[in-house]
């Protein structure tokens, strides 16, 4: 049951995310570098620690989406937070655990995700389980004391806690903002204002064609009901009406609706709950 929900929540999520294609370009044969390159083991029991790896780690809170924008360089679009380690054998789970091995050889428990959609670029930001180096890579540099780790197509980590992942201009970035010499990404603060924390999935963007800006979670609420909670940073009014008329008629879908408006309509949060029973009627929801 649980994969039958996974494939409808994963459905679902990308309706409104473009980081498959990002995630996708990263996969391609990431462990193929040069022979210069450090192999990676096949034993993670046997892979040595982050210690291996010379110089400055990386190091911030990754416990939300929040978290994630503090050290997001200006001009994102979208970004998305998933708690792996708390979706896991609940109708949440979206992924095949194999796939989240599939970056470093180790398990990714937490991933955050940047990008914008105009530009191109974004990045990764990836807590692990064990912390280990298990794939290959370079060494071909390195930026404020952090050594660059040439994976493939033009992609490097940083190693740290959450582990870096992307292109050297968007990791030098990071870099700056963690330090402080450049400013954080500040684009999504009014909507990001009326998130209550807790969420396993979050994802905002600017690039909907709901509202200006679009936040969208999805949460267990550990007493047998999960809730999708959307935020609308000026709606447009043919959505407003979309969330007038499913909350009508919300009850023989199972949903329970609570929608309130803010700052004279300027913010729309609707927050939709349900059991398991109704789970895919609460992913399959859609104010388009």
């Amino acid at each position: 049951m649980n994969q039958k929900y996974g494939a409808i929540f994963l459905a679902a999520i990308m309706v409104m995310s473009i980081f498959s294609y990002f995630v996708a370009s990263f996969i391609g044969n990431s462990n193929d570098v040069d022979d210069t390159a450090t192999d990676a083991s096949t034993d993670i029991a046997n892979a040595p620690g982050f210690e291996v790896v010379s110089g400055a780690h990386f190091n911030a809170e990754l416990n939300s989406l929040s978290d994630g924008l503090k050290f997001t360089p200006e001009g994102m679009t979208n970004a998305i937070y998933v708690d792996y380690s708390r979706t896991y054998g609940t109708p949440l789970q979206d992924f095949n655990v194999s796939d989240l091995y599939m970056y470093y050889n180790t398990m990714i428990i937490t991933r955050y995700s940047a990008y914008n959609i105009t530009g191109g670029y974004g990045f990764e930001a990836d807590e692990l389980n064990p912390e280990v180096i298990n794939f290959n890579y370079t060494v071909t540099d390195s930026y404020n004391g952090y050594s660059l780790l040439f994976r493939s197509n033009g992609i490097y980590n940083i190693i740290g806690t959450p582990t870096l992942l992307g292109n050297i201009g968007v990791l030098e970035n990071i870099i700056d903002v963690a330090s402080g010499t450049s400013p954080a990404s500040d684009e999504f603060n009014e909507i990001m204002g009326y998130v209550t924390p807790g969420a396993e999935y979050q994802i905002v963007t600017s690039t909907d064609s709901l509202a200006d800006q679009h936040y969208l979670e999805y949460r267990n609420m550990d007493d047998g009901n999960y809730s999708k909670t959307e935020i609308f940073l000026n709606p447009l009014d043919s959505t407003v009406d979309t969330v007038s008329k499913l909350e009508a008629n919300s009850t023989e879908r199972g949903l329970v609706y609570n929608t309130s408006s803010y700052d004279n309509g300027n913010i729309l949060k609707v927050v939709v709950t349900a059991n398991t029973t109704n789970f895919i009627n609460l992913v399959t929801e859609q104010y388009y």
